[in-house]
């Protein structure tokens, strides 16, 4: 059920598409992130990266990521991956809320970053449960997709502890981009969105 909800979040995103707005948005990549994190923390910007997934029978998350950052973040002896945890709602206390502002985007800008992310990365594919032709569990490879995602940055809750002697509670990443569903959009190979 959990796993459904996430994709209809993922396919209103991708069907709402862009906004007309006066307000050009920041547009970033992983790496750019990461390498001013105390500038943009707090903030509501633009992320391009490869949506990568984690799922099992009972989660599921998802993260924006670049290989081969040039900044890492580095917390009790802890190197973080190079990704940002996308939560498209903030039910813990204390936690920010996403922008309600609904930002143009500029395609040029969108090819633009998307064209560096994709000299460090390669777009790959993640696994995900299923079942075979008997019905029987099995999983299946998934292609990741570029997207980007407007949202406000925020530091991992997890960030403070020790991650170099324990796991982090599974999310492994230092920061999460917040935003409504409607701002997580699916970029194309040739870097226009999808809005199918």
């Amino acid at each position: 059920m959990l796993k459904a909800a996430l994709q209809f979040i993922i396919l209103v995103g991708t069907v709402v598409g862009l906004r007309a707005s006066d307000n050009p948005v920041k547009m970033l990549t992983v790496c750019e992130v990461f390498a001013d994190v105390d500038h943009y923390a707090g903030n509501a910007i633009a992320i391009i990266g490869r949506m990568e997934s984690s799922v099992s029978l009972i989660d599921h998350y998802e993260f924006l990521s670049q290989d081969h950052c040039k900044r890492r973040i580095v917390a009790h002896g802890h190197v973080w991956p190079g990704k940002i945890q996308v939560w498209t709602f903030s039910m813990e206390e204390g936690m920010p809320k996403p922008p309600t502002d609904k930002p143009t985007l500029d395609r040029a800008v969108v090819a633009a970053k998307l064209a560096t992310g994709r000299k460090t990365t390669k777009l790959g594919a993640h696994h995900e449960p299923s079942r075979d032709l008997r019905g029987r569990p099995s999983t299946a490879l998934v292609p990741n997709q570029w997207v980007v995602v407007y949202g406000r940055i925020v530091r991992s809750p997890h960030l403070d502890e020790d991650c170099g002697r324990s796991i982090c509670s599974g999310f492994d990443a230092p920061l999460i981009v917040i935003a409504y569903p409607d701002q997580i959009h699916v970029i194309r190979d040739d870097g226009t969105l999808r809005h199918d």
